[in-house]
């Protein structure tokens, strides 16, 4: 089921089996873009029913955001049993796709974002007609929060344009993956994928799974989203996708608090770490 959030933003809802991201759905008029892929046939068929352009942002590596972009094999890990619709699917085709430093590895056809790129496009509540629409791609935002030089858009007759819909890809620190990136819609969304959690470290004998945060990358983080205009935070596999900023700004800094002098490691058990 697709959830709307306005008029030009919907999403489909994470799942647990098999374990699927949110994927973030904005429309505009010169194409679809999107906030991952997940990994339910939902999300495939969706993928599929698209029309026109479609441009994604990945927001970090792993296969639950991005399972309908790669290849996959009998037995890999996150495959249920009796499925076999991942191993023959037809490539999902889009005009272009952005990846974070170290995705390349799995998506090695996407542009690595190592600065912020700004998009513009015009917002599509509903199908209009076809108008050529010029989009230049612009620096924005560094990760650490610097203005950059800035982008416009050209278009046709505007007779049919909702408002202007403006689209930033920004590099995410995060202490759950490296690469991790963000898509700021109209300066009051931020999607962020899985950039708020822990990285988890697989018990060994005898031991607890436990989770961790990196000090550095959480403090950058923090101050990061402090920078941003928006107010609206999307945070993957949570219960309550769209959160206010300043919940999740606090829920970061009660465990950045938890730091120890002299160490860059803050360990939580698997629970705290979960979102």
């Amino acid at each position: 089921m697709i959830e709307k959030i306005n008029e030009y933003i919907s999403y489909i809802p994470a799942a647990e089996v098999p374990i699927s991201s949110d994927v973030g759905i904005i429309y505009g008029k010169n194409s679809t873009y999107l906030f991952d892929v997940g990994s339910t046939e939902e999300c495939l068929k969706f993928l599929y029913s698209l029309k026109g352009k479609m441009q994604i942002v990945i927001s970090h590596f792993h296969g639950d955001h991005t399972w309908w972009l790669t290849r996959h094999r009998a037995g890999e890990d996150g495959m249920l049993p009796n499925d076999t619709l991942s191993l023959t699917y037809e490539p999902v085709k889009y005009e272009k796709l952005y990846i974070g430093k170290g995705t390349e590895k799995y998506l090695p056809d996407g542009e690595i974002v190592r600065e912020s790129v700004i998009i513009w496009d015009e917002t599509a509540p509903s199908k209009l007609e076809d108008q050529e629409t010029g989009i230049e791609a612009g620096k924005g935002r560094n990760a650490d929060g610097d203005n950059l030089t800035g982008a416009r858009a050209s278009s046709g007759d505007s007779k049919n344009i909702s408002q202007a819909l403006k689209l930033e890809i920004i590099p995410m620190p995060s202490s759950h993956s490296k690469g991790s990136l963000a898509l700021i819609v109209n300066d009051e969304y931020i999607f962020m994928g899985d950039s708020t959690y822990c990285r988890y470290i697989p018990k060994k004998q005898g031991e607890e799974d436990y989770a961790e945060y990196n000090v550095q990358k959480l403090k950058e983080q923090i101050d990061l989203l402090k920078s941003i205009k928006a107010e609206k935070c999307l945070v993957s596999h949570e219960k309550r996708f769209v959160r206010p900023k300043k919940v999740v700004i606090r829920q970061l800094e009660s465990i950045y608090e938890r730091r120890k002098p002299g160490e860059n490691i803050i360990v939580l058990n698997k629970n705290e770490g979960e979102g």
